[in-house]
């Protein structure tokens, strides 16, 4: 979520992204403690949040840590949400000289010297203007209490795709165990579900919420108590396709001239096929110097061959964090019979595909958007799963608190 500028003198985030400590690979995941067992998990003693702004010198800015439920609604507990739970110590970078889109990048770690952590579970880390307290941006981080262990297991399934490709589908289950006598079965209830860096795309098992808006020809499943093993399974979502590849490293192919860059070649509809395995969804920026580390103006081009689609076509990558806004759609020129898209992309390796949905004028958001039409499906696609055990802590008025993680994909299992 990045906001607009009002006027020229507001600050306006182009891009924000979190990840866990200074490892732009890793899930944006912090433990409280380390793991009360021998298995192995991911996470970090901190995650980072990077933000890139345009402005006309640095921004007075202010971060705030807001907990959430288990399905990202802000939680009403004043004990767990205090509103001075804020931070502004950001570390700041110029960009270059040359940079049109960008005047600077703002880093900060969670948690640090004026902010701390002291309850597990989901977070917002919002950024505000310090003179106004406007929102400009938001992001999303997880914090782990150790507590019980998780184990995977994953196994192909089928469903009825909307689209005429493989019928493909996985179930995914989660087993959840620990040997504490103080933590209560029931009050284990939901298991949440997420594609590596795909933070705003839940699976979500639970015995409690009624948010839950899953694909809809998928179905879930807890039993078992803790003690044994308690199981969550969520059965029959797509499997996708393994994403699309874009290497922007390449100077000579992608120059800063200011003018949009035309991709070598135009995509094509896939059904179910790729050529290389990609990096799971992130974005790596790592082997660009800070001296290219910019904005290039990107030309997308689909060609829908045999025939475009009935539905908005849109593009979703880690250029956007999955989450894509209008300005992510892409309009269908007659006279060429070919879908473009001219976006600004930072300068580095990105994993993207094509998506056909209907855009909802009143959130802002594409509703029952689907992969299958332009992506196909495979059982091949190598797609990370990272999962989060809520456990209802009782304790400071009650709140949704993480006490396990997990992750896995189709080539291994039991994480």
């Amino acid at each position: 979520m990045a906001a607009q500028a009002d006027d020229d003198a507001t600050a306006v985030i182009r891009f924000i992204r979190a990840y866990g400590s200074k490892d732009e690979r890793m899930p944006p995941v912090v433990l409280m403690d380390s793991p009360t067992t021998s298995q192995q998990i991911i996470g970090a003693q901190f995650a980072t949040v990077e933000f890139d702004v345009q402005a006309a010198t640095i921004p007075n800015l202010y971060a705030r840590l807001v907990h959430c439920t288990a399905d990202w609604e802000d939680d009403p507990n004043g004990f767990v949400n205090d509103v001075m739970n804020r931070t502004s110590l950001f570390d700041w970078k110029v960009a270059p000289q040359r940079s049109s889109y960008f005047n600077y990048r703002g880093a900060l770690q969670i948690p640090n010297d004026q902010i701390q952590i002291r309850f597990s579970g989901n977070y917002k880390v919002r950024i505000y203007d310090i003179s106004t307290d406007k929102l400009l941006a938001e992001t999303r981080i997880f914090v782990v209490q150790p507590m019980a262990e998780m184990q995977f297991n994953f196994m192909t399934d089928f469903y009825e795709p909307r689209f005429k490709v493989s019928s493909i589908a996985l179930t995914l289950e989660a087993v959840v165990r620990t040997q504490s006598a103080s933590l209560i079965s029931n009050l284990l209830n939901t298991v949440v579900l997420y594609r590596n860096a795909r933070w705003y795309e839940p699976f979500i098992i639970s015995e409690r919420l009624q948010t839950i808006t899953n694909p809809p020809q998928s179905s879930t499943y807890v039993g078992g108590l803790f003690a044994g093993g308690k199981v969550f399974r969520i059965e029959r979502i797509p499997a996708e396709n393994e994403y699309r590849i874009l290497d922007l490293s390449n100077m000579a192919l992608f120059p800063n001239t200011g003018q949009p860059v035309r991709l070598p070649l135009s995509d094509l509809r896939r059904n179910g096929s790729f050529l290389q395995r990609t990096d799971d969804g992130v974005m790596t920026t790592s082997m660009i110097s800070s001296y290219n580390d910019e904005y290039v103006p990107i030309e997308f081009i689909l060609d829908p061959l045999p025939y475009p689609s009935e539905l908005d076509v849109f593009v979703v990558g880690s250029f956007n964090n999955w989450r894509p806004d209008r300005t992510w759609q892409m309009y269908y020129d007659e006279e060429t019979r070919l879908y473009r898209l001219r976006q600004w992309v930072r300068r580095g390796i990105h994993n993207y595909m094509y998506a056909s949905g209907t855009y909802n004028i009143d959130n802002g958001e594409f509703k029952d958007f689907t992969f299958e039409e332009f992506e196909g499906n495979t059982a091949s696609a190598g797609h990370g799963f990272v999962a989060f055990a809520y456990y209802r802590m009782q304790d400071y008025g009650g709140y949704d608190g993480i006490i396990a993680v997990g992750n896995t994909n189709i080539y291994q299992s039991g994480r």
